[in-house]
């Protein structure tokens, strides 16, 4: 079996997920993941698929033929991360820019791989402000001591004028 990343984006529409799964079933694939989501009009989509390498190809062919939607595959290797700690990082406040671009930046100098992240905008609930919320799942090296990146984080939420916490 080979792994796939297939993404697909486009205007958002009923049967998008139907559509894609059923190819994928139908061409001897299995979604072993996947995140999904409406952005403004559009919806995302991005799946790790295991498909036998005599469907791969005729598979990527039939994604390809779908209407209205931009397609694309990467093969890729199931992998796990390794037996670094796993945290939880929130982080939530007034929004402004360049708050991804901080904490992101300070993630890859002390070599912390973000695992995943989601970013929305809520409103606050009297003001009506709107406010930034970040939820993070990132891998630390073992030789990154936790109480300096708590510290670290501190200084930062102080900077940004936001609320960060660091959840083991």
């Amino acid at each position: 079996m080979n792994n796939l990343i297939i993404t697909a984006i486009g205007s958002d529409r009923l049967g998008i997920v139907s559509e894609l799964s059923g190819i994928i079933t139908t061409h001897g694939g299995n979604v072993e993941e996947s995140r999904m989501s409406r952005l403004g009009s559009d919806f995302a989509i991005i799946m790790l698929v295991s498909v036998s390498t005599d469907w791969e190809e005729s598979l990527e062919v039939a994604l390809k033929s779908i209407n209205n939607l931009t397609i694309s595959t990467k093969a890729t290797q199931n992998q796990e991360v390794g037996d670094n700690k796993k945290y939880q990082i929130d982080l939530n406040g007034a929004d402004n820019e360049g708050i991804v671009k901080v904490l992101s930046k300070y993630l890859a100098e002390k070599s912390i791989n973000i695992l995943e992240m989601e970013t929305h905008i809520s409103q606050a609930p009297i003001s009506g402000s709107p406010l930034f919320n970040l939820n993070a799942s990132v891998s630390i090296p073992d030789e990154v001591e936790e109480k300096s990146i708590q510290s670290d984080l501190s200084q930062i939420a102080q900077k940004l004028g936001v609320e960060i916490q660091l959840i083991s």
